[in-house]
Formats: C-alpha cells, sequence, structure tokens
C-alpha cells in the first residue's frame, strides 16, 4: 500500500511543504523567498535550501515491512555522499547511502519489521537533495501518525545542517529532536553567514530557537561587518519571535582557530557575537569545548563533527540548553 499525498503530510515532520511535482514528492524546510535571500548572500547557497535537513516520517505501523522509494537530486556542495536512516522504537534498524552517487540515481529504503505496532522514524538526507517517489507499507497494515511533544527552530550554517556525517540521524541537529521529543524546523545552510534577509515567519508554538553561525562570518567577512551584520540578524529574529526562548551557539572549536583573516581573531569575533546576542535576550552557549580539540573527532580534521564528536557535542549542548531552560 502506497501513502498517498495525504498519508504523507500526517507523518512527515520538519517539512514546512511537500509538494507533488510529476511522480515525486519534494520536502521544503524554508520558503522560496528565503532560499532566493541565501541566493543573494552567494550563488551556491540558495540550492542547498533544497536538501531536506530534519525532514523524517515518524509514525506507529503493525506493518511487516516499510520502504521507501527515493531519488537524489544533482550535487549541491563538495558532498558527493548521502544516507537515509531509519530508526524503529529508537534504535538505527536500517540504513541507506553512499560516499557518492549521481544525479538522478535511485534506490529504496527497506525497513523490516515483525508486524507488532512499532515506532518508525525515518531521516532523510541532510545535505544532499532527496525527492521520495513513494512510502509503503504493507497491504492492510495500520499507519499512526507520530506526535511530538515540542518543536525547536534551527538556523546555522553546515555543522547545524548536518555536513559531516553519512548517517543524518547522528548529527545534533536530529539528535536534539530525538532527546526533546520535538520537531525541529532546519532552516541552516552550509557556508552561510548572518544576514537579516533570511529569518522568516515559519510558524507558531516554537518552545525555543537555536542560532550558530559564526564561523563563516570569521572567514569570508571583514571585521567591521561581522557586527552589524550579526545585530541585524538578532533583531530580526526577535521580532518574528519575542516571546520564544532562543540561543545563541557561539562558533565551535576548529584546528585552524589561531589563524588571523580579514575579520581579525577567531576569540574576539566570538566575543563580539556573545555580546550582541545578550543585548537581544539571547542566551549565549560557549561551546568551545564541546568537542575534544582533536582532529580525530572531526570528519575533515578541522570543522565538521564526525559521527561521535556530534554525540558529544549534543550530549553537552543539551545539558546546557536544559541548565538555560531552568531559569525561565
Amino acid at each position: 500500500m502506497n501513502l498517498t499525498l495525504e498519508q504523507l503530510r500526517s507523518v512527515t515532520l520538519g517539512a514546512l511543504e511537500i509538494r507533488q511535482e510529476g511522480d515525486a514528492f519534494f520536502f521544503h524546510r524554508m520558503s522560496a523567498q528565503q532560499a532566493d535571500a541565501f541566493t543573494r548572500q552567494s550563488p551556491e547557497l540558495g540550492p542547498r535550501a533544497s536538501a531536506p535537513s530534519g525532514v523524517r516520517f515518524d509514525f506507529y505501523t503493525d506493518a511487516a515491512e516499510v520502504a521507501v522509494r527515493y531519488r537524489l537530486g544533482p550535487h549541491i556542495s563538495d558532498r558527493a555522499y548521502f544516507g537515509l536512516d531509519a530508526l524503529v522504537n529508537g534504535t538505527l534498524a536500517a540504513h541507506e547511502g553512499a560516499p557518492s552517487y549521481t544525479d538522478g540515481q535511485e534506490g529504496t529504503l527497506h525497513v523490516h519489521l515483525d508486524g507488532q505496532e512499532n515506532h518508525v522514524q525515518i531521516f532523510l538526507s541532510a545535505v544532499t537533495p532527496i525527492s521520495v517517489l513513494s512510502v509503503t507499507v504493507t497491504d492492510g497494515a495500520a499507519i499512526r501518525p507520530y506526535k511530538p511533544r515540542r518543536r525547536i527552530l534551527m538556523h546555522g550554517d553546515s555543522i547545524t545542517q548536518g555536513y559531516d556525517t553519512y548517517y543524518p540521524s547522528a548529527c545534533y541537529a536530529n539528535r536534539l529532536a530525538l532527546y526533546y521529543d520535538a520537531e525541529i524546523i532546519n532552516q541552516a545552510i552550509g557556508g552561510a553567514c548572518f544576514d537579516p534577509n533570511t529569518p522568516a515567519y515559519a510558524g507558531d508554538h516554537f518552545d525555543f530557537i537555536t542560532v550558530a553561525y559564526g564561523t563563516n562570518d570569521w572567514r569570508k567577512k571583514l571585521g567591521d561587518d561581522i557586527g552589524p551584520d550579526t545585530d541585524a540578524f538578532l533583531r530580526r529574529l526577535k521580532e518574528l519571535y519575542p516571546n520564544t526562548p532562543a540561543f545563541m551557539i557561539l562558533p565551535l572549536w576548529r584546528s585552524d582557530f589561531l589563524d588571523t583573516y580579514r575579520a581579525g581573531d577567531f576569540r574576539v569575533c566570538r566575543t563580539l557575537i556573545g555580546r550582541l546576542a545578550a543585548k537581544h535576550g539571547y542566551h549565549v552557549i560557549d561551546d568551545f569545548d564541546m568537542v575534544p580539540h582533536d582532529r580525530r573527532y572531526f570528519y575533515d580534521a578541522r570543522l565538521h563533527p564526525n559521527e561521535y564528536g556530534f554525540f558529544l557535542y549534543a550530549q553537552r549542548l543539551t545539558e546546557l540548553i536544559n541548565e538555560k531552560l531552568a531559569l525561565q
């Protein structure tokens, strides 16, 4: 039995819009206007909005099997890999992925079940454009959408989008979704900087918001530009969600942090971002030491945590968020 568009909508979390185009379903985590704003920031950024980071199917079923047929889209960065994960009752039960793929490549993620009611969560690729051709369950099986307790809005760059893990369920954003029993709307874009044109209204009832920009600002901008851009972004997001707790996650340690770029010293940049965030009422989280300063915890030995690095990062981040929320 193939799920209809309406059934897919009922079991999908993390997408602001689902469209059926031809024989495929596409999942959008931000508006077209936001994608255009990222494109204006830099031409290669806008297309990265097509990767369904944070999107998952989440439901109970007594099916004996669930199958997700997918089609991969064009490469939108220098990353050539893709991955899909299926969790059954909270445990990774199936994974489909490869270190490289071709545009238009198709495949199927099979999830084998026992025919009893199980909680199934299927995470789509965080960094690769992917459309879904069908979601199939055993004929006659029941489908019951899962309703998470919370919602989280996330802004940031590649680390928040989910670079560089082959397992999308392992990136820190999706780990937070599981820990907080939450739907996340992940609007992070790899390579992006603070830009007041990118925040937009994404719906009501977010329990909290996270922002994690800055590492690209340090590499790409002049020092005099970082302050005004950061200030304007933080102000704009607060205008959209004035009563929602918001967290500013400062740039993570990176192996080249002692280098000097046009923006100056990395630590000075972090301090400036933290000061501006506090001015606008954000809870500031200093994550400099969340992942050991050891290249082995980083996929690229420099900036992006690997699966174990993300595990440590998410573990410490939830502790700090909980400490801040306890003050509310």
